[in-house]
């Protein structure tokens, strides 16, 4: 607040403390009863002073009430809140997850150039029978009997094999699946990058939102006990004969106008602390407070359109995964066609085993067993199964290439939106500071002029409004050029974070 607002305030509290007199010296109105001063409790308090909700009617502790959390300071820096929303936040810890899923493929992927080794062991029982039938057989009109023996025996079978099988020719479908994965993982990486930025831009829009609903409730509080001392200077001026009557009515309603708006920028401070402090991934009554802006804080270089479009193209982790998403979906498409080729495997083998006869009981020795060879595996007919794969690869290669150039074009409204943002709310600031001083010029001149009884209470009405609209203007338009700046940052895809 500039020394000039201080300085009017101050003189128009000390107008407020002159020796009253008895109303009865107003010419008309010497059997007038004292007028009653509205002075609602509790008084707003100073700025930096907590306050209780709302300034005016029924305290509501609980929603004010704050916790602290473990390993959170209470007051953070931006850098800070962004480093614990990070660590945090759910719901970049599931976009950390499904990336992980994406570099497993890419791993896996890989090891398609390796050789397959397994081993395998097994016990196999087989049943059978052995010996001979004896006996003797006879014969007498239409039957016939006969007789004898059947020896039944089983034999049981262990063995145990390494396999080897490596690839030797499939027409660089491997290869091309290796490359698909590979896009993919890049990608995916560049996702979760711009996943980060998008997580930092949203606490920085939450911090800079709790610091305007500050500004906003400390402003709206100076208002109020400006706008109740003008209502004891009118008061004042009635007993003494300065003023009628009507003029207190007045400003009794701007006072109570001030202390409506003070309530609901209350209100707004407890819903953006709440916004902040779940953004960071926290519970919504964490004890957690943005740090204040400096008096002069830095201001970013803002480049022209097409130098910003320019650096946008090549830093945008968005745009950097959508052009290898176009690398993957083509060589995704070249593996699905490889599918016609044929494939070459060589495999070999090497084993033990033994059996155990049971008639007669007898256990053979270990005797090893082993081959080499090659298969050729040739395509034929697979009932449309490759030509199907084929045609949603191609038509997922034309929905990457689609969208590549939809993210070129979001990458440019973005950029040039966000410029033209900055520049306006960069101006709108200036002119925001400049109504500011005018209000100021004009409210403290309005006040001047009404004590000498050049002005009436409506001309004080109407500077003491167009001061309130001027300084919750000049608030907002702070925040939003800091805010304008980070949304330039953001669609520039400029940051300093790692994963």
């Amino acid at each position: 607040m500039s020394a000039r607002s201080i300085l009017a305030r101050s003189l128009v509290a000390a107008l407020a403390l002159l020796p009253l007199v008895p109303e009865s010296a107003h010419a008309g109105q010497t059997n007038a009863q004292p007028l009653p001063l509205m002075t609602p409790a509790p008084m707003p308090t100073a700025s930096g002073t907590p306050m209780p909700y709302p300034a005016y009617g029924s305290p509501a502790p609980d929603i004010t009430q704050q916790q602290p959390h473990a390993g959170v300071p209470a007051t953070v820096t931006l850098a800070q809140a962004i480093d614990i929303a990070v660590a945090q936040s759910p719901a970049f810890a599931s976009q950390r997850a499904q990336y992980r899923a994406i570099a497993a493929k890419y791993g896996a992927e890989k090891g398609a150039l390796f050789p397959n080794i397994s081993g395998s062991a097994s016990i196999t029982r087989e049943y059978g029978s052995s010996g001979t039938t004896t006996g003797s057989s006879s014969s007498s009109g239409s039957g016939s009997s006969s007789s004898g023996t059947n020896a039944k025996g089983y034999f049981t079978t262990e063995t145990a094999r390494a396999t080897l099988t490596q690839l030797i020719f499939d027409g660089g479908r491997v290869i091309a699946g290796i490359h698909s994965s590979k896009e993919a993982d890049i990608a995916g990486r560049d996702t979760l990058v711009r996943q980060l930025q998008t997580l930092a831009f949203d606490v920085a829009t939450a911090y800079y939102g709790v610091l305007q609903a500050k500004a906003s409730v400390d402003a709206d509080a100076a208002l109020v006990r400006q706008f109740e001392t003008q209502e004891n200077v009118v008061a004042a001026q009635i007993r003494t004969g300065a003023a009628a009557r009507s003029d207190l009515a007045a400003a009794q309603f701007q006072t109570a106008q001030a202390r409506g708006a003070l309530i609901t920028a209350q209100g707004a401070e407890i819903g953006a602390e709440s916004t902040f402090a779940t953004t960071l991934g926290l519970d919504a009554d964490t004890a957690v407070t943005p740090q204040s802006l400096g008096s002069n804080p830095a201001q970013i270089k803002a480049l022209g359109y097409q130098s910003s479009l320019t650096e946008a193209l090549q830093l945008r982790p968005d745009y950097l995964a959508a052009v290898h998403s176009v690398a993957s979906s083509d060589a995704n498409l070249r593996f699905a066609k490889l599918a016609r080729f044929p494939q070459v495997d060589l495999n070999a083998s090497s084993g033990t085993s033994r059996t155990l006869l049971s008639t007669p009981n007898v256990m053979t020795p270990f005797s090893g067993t082993g081959s080499i060879g090659a298969t050729i595996t040739v395509p034929i007919y697979d009932q449309g199964l490759t030509n199907y794969n084929v045609a949603v690869a191609a038509s997922q290669d034309d929905q990457a290439k689609a969208a590549l150039l939809q993210s070129r074009l979001t990458v440019q409204s973005d950029v040039r939106g966000a410029l033209a943002n900055l520049i306006s709310a960069r101006a709108s600031l200036v002119q925001a500071k400049a109504e500011l001083q005018s209000a100021t010029v004009n409210s403290q001149a309005t006040s001047a002029r009404y004590r000498v009884g050049a002005a009436t209470i409506t001309d004080i009405v109407t500077a003491n409004a167009s001061l309130a609209t001027a300084e919750r203007d000049e608030i907002n338009a702070l925040y939003n050029e800091r805010l304008a700046e980070e949304r330039y940052t953001y669609a520039l895809g400029a940051s300093d974070l790692k994963l």
